[in-house]
Formats: C-alpha cells, structure tokens, sequence
C-alpha cells in the first residue's frame, strides 16, 4: 500500500509517496519511498528490465526498470520530471547497514506505453500470418513465463479479457503471492507476504482492507486456518484461505 507523505508514522505502515512528485497516470515523476528493512526489502535484488506495476482505484499502470543507483541523502535531482511518464523509488542503503544508513538506493523506470501509443508502425505492418495465428499457438517463451506468472493473480475477467484460461469457483478467487511481496485480491482487498515456513506451513504477512483502512496482522498463521473477517460497512462476509507454503511463495484464495 501507498499513502502521502514521508513521515516516520506513515513509513512504518506503508509505503510513502513524495508529496510535490506526479501521481500515477500524470506526466512527470512519481516519487515512492520505503524502508529497506521492510516493504523496500525487494529492491536489493531488482534488475534493469524487470516491471513494476503500480495498481490505483482509477487503473494499473506499468513501469519499466531503466536504471539503479546510489547518491547522497541530499541529491534530490533523482526526483526531477521530464517529458516521459516515470516512477522513482528511493529506500536507504546500503541494505544491511546496521543503524541510519548513510545513502539512498534510488531504482529509475520508465512507465510502458500502450501498444498504439508505443509502436503503431510495428502494429499496420505485422505480417498477415501473426496476425492469423490460432489462439492456441503458444507465444514467445520469455512473454509465456511472464503472463503465466501474472495470470495467476489476475481476476477471471480480466484472465478471460487477454485469452487466458481461467476457470475459478463462483465467488473465489485464487492467488498466488511471493515473500516480501502483495498484490490486490479483490476490490478493496489486499494482502502481502512477509515471511514463509515450508516445513511448518505457517505465514506471516498482513491484509488491508478498504474502504475501513483496516490492517489484518497474520502472524504465525498455519495453512488451511480459514482468515474470516467482516465488512464494517456492508456487513458481508469474507473468508481467505492459504492452501499451500512454500518457501518463497504462498498459495490460497479469497471467498
């Protein structure tokens, strides 16, 4: 999760976006920044071409990796706009500094344009036997991998919008969630993960719940312990479920 501001209170609950810095799906640079220790922990093993999507009420919009680098806490020209839509994280290193860490860890991505705005010409002119291939021809292997990996926590409307088969149970929906990372569940519904026991089957991690801003703490949680929890404002009822531990990942879904 993502709120305003940079404070040591809002840093220890979620992520922080810069104020003064773009939001996402405005022109400029979108500022985010986070504790190396915690929600930031990931970025140690970030590469250059690697995606970040970033996920807000009004879309998801989609980052490229262009560049890593250290500067001084007082370089603050990382957080400058130019023409192209971009996002910049800032977190302290260097990552396993015991106490106040002396330098910024900063990770410059570019946002990636829809197909029509980024190449039309390569579009018009695509061979008519592409454009022709069965559904069922399999893609690229780098292109498969990466689909396959973010279809899994895909909802089914949007799994069925891309050809993507994807046949859940009514009212369930399933995911799959790597340690030290989260990603929405549902509409309002989100959960991370912060660590994993394969040989206990046991998690630790949180969910936040919208529009309550209410935290969930998961903590030593066992697989297959059903999580039932309340809407405050509709009162309906929701149930979530961790099938499978693994050690750098988890399995369930969302009822």
């Amino acid at each position: 999760m993502v709120r305003e501001g940079v404070d040591e209170k809002t840093l220890g609950l979620a992520l922080g976006h810069i104020p003064g810095t773009a939001l996402p799906g405005q022109s400029g640079n979108v500022g985010v920044a986070g504790h190396r220790d915690t929600l930031f922990r990931g970025l140690r093993e970030i590469h250059r071409n690697d995606l970040i999507r970033f996920e807000t009420s009004a879309g998801s919009h989609e980052y490229r990796v262009e560049s890593t680098k250290v500067v001084s806490p007082q370089d603050v020209s990382v957080l400058a706009a130019h023409q192209s839509p971009e996002l910049t994280l800032v977190t302290c290193y260097p990552f396993y500094y015991v106490g106040a860490a002396p330098d910024r860890f900063i990770v410059k991505a570019r946002e990636v344009l829809a197909p029509s705005a980024e190449a039309p010409a390569a579009v018009a002119e695509a061979p008519a036997e592409v454009a022709e291939a069965p559904a069922a021809s399999p893609p690229a292997p780098e292109a498969s991998v990466a689909e396959e990996h973010r279809a899994r926590a895909r909802s089914p409307v949007e799994a069925r919008r891309r050809g993507i088969e994807h046949k859940p149970e009514v009212g369930r929906v399933a995911f799959e969630i790597d340690k030290n990372h989260s990603r929405q569940l549902a509409p309002g519904i989100s959960m991370g993960v912060t660590a994993t026991d394969a040989a206990s089957r046991r998690v630790d991690g949180w969910m936040w719940v919208m529009p309550e801003r209410r935290t969930i703490w998961l903590r030593n949680h066992s697989a297959h312990e059903p999580v039932i929890f309340y809407g405050r404002l509709d009162g309906k009822m929701h149930e979530l479920v961790i099938t499978s531990v693994a050690r750098n990942s988890v399995r369930g879904y969302l009822r």
